[in-house]
């Protein structure tokens, strides 16, 4: 699921977060744990609007969607993600299922995908795919 999601969304050259004011829509792992045995913050993405809207609701009722390009969902989020240590979420439903992913992961399916697909994208803190792809390197 997580390469029909990264296929989506580079087809789209975009991807959804759903948002209140400054804040972003965070749910609790279900898979992962902390060194204190507390479940692992999510940071959620959808790859259309459509199902980002059917998860504004119950505590999420105020949240809009929002789209980011895939630059953004990299370097802002996905990046920060990893920084903090927390997990991703993608595609989750309005019941809060969905598939849990290593922001790495993520990024690194993302720059496999868009290098076969020949797609590149302008970065702000990276000089192309292949500067990205040699830090993401590093931390692995």
């Amino acid at each position: 699921m997580i390469n029909n999601f990264i296929e989506k969304i580079i087809k789209n050259d975009n991807v959804y977060i759903i948002e209140y004011k400054d804040e972003v829509a965070i749910a609790q792992s279900l898979l992962f744990k902390t060194d204190v045995n507390e479940p692992v913050n999510v940071v959620c993405f959808w790859s259309d609007k459509e199902q980002a809207i059917e998860c504004c609701k119950e505590i999420w009722k105020n949240y809009k969607p929002t789209a980011l390009c895939l630059a953004t969902f990299i370097e802002d989020y996905l990046v920060n993600i990893y920084n903090e240590s927390f997990i991703v979420g993608i595609d989750f439903n309005e019941k809060m299922e969905g598939i849990e992913a290593d922001p790495l992961d993520v990024i690194s399916e993302l720059i496999k995908n868009l290098k076969k697909q020949h797609v590149n994208l302008e970065f702000e803190y990276f000089k192309n795919l292949t500067d990205l792809e040699n830090q993401l390197q590093k931390l692995l």
